[in-house]
């Protein structure tokens, strides 16, 4: 249960600032999720969530929206994220990807293993991997990968602790428990 409400533009009136932001979101995603619904609660924290938008489309644009998606939920399944993990997992599966059964590229399997990294930070990530990172991505590329995963970090703790709920459109692609347990025992 989330622990703030959702905005509602069909509900009570809106600030026209919040208002504008909240119709800007429907046009841009079709629809406003949950979390963007209730980042609308504070316009600086929504802008600070739309903003790291450039930095996908950036990473996106290098490695490819299906290594983006497993990257994105390699984070959000290690650091526990049920919202986020769900989002990806749907996305994945609508690129005809199983998330808990499929064989990764020598790419993608990099992309987990850093999206692993960034999704539980007290765990150190290999000591080579950097190293081997850095022979496949150039600085540039390095640096909008971490941010991005940062900020994919940042909205699973968002979500997590203000326990925003899941999307109805995203209810068919919940796990189940017992799925969710090995995946955990992977990670």
């Amino acid at each position: 249960m989330s622990h703030v409400t959702r905005i509602d533009a069909a509900g009570k009136p809106l600030d026209p600032t919040v208002k504008t932001a909240y119709d800007a979101e429907a046009r841009r995603a079709g629809h406003v999720t949950n979390m963007k619904a209730t980042l609308l609660h504070s316009l600086p924290a929504f802008n600070v969530f739309s903003s790291w938008l450039t930095v996908k489309d950036e990473v996106r644009a290098v490695i490819g929206q299906r290594a983006l998606s497993l990257y994105s939920h390699a984070i959000s399944a290690t650091a526990g994220c049920l919202l986020c993990s769900t989002y990806f997992r749907r996305l994945l599966l609508e690129e005809g990807v199983k998330p808990e059964d499929f064989s990764p590229s020598p790419e993608e399997a990099l992309l987990i293993e850093l999206g692993y990294a960034v999704g539980n930070p007290q765990q150190p990530p290999a000591p080579d991997l950097m190293d081997r990172l850095k022979r496949r991505y150039d600085e540039r590329t390095l640096v909008n990968l971490v941010t991005y995963g940062g900020t994919m970090l940042a909205t699973n703790v968002f979500n997590t602790v203000l326990g925003i709920e899941l999307d109805e459109y995203l209810e068919p692609y919940v796990i189940s428990d017992r799925r969710r347990e090995k995946r955990q025992q992977l990670a």
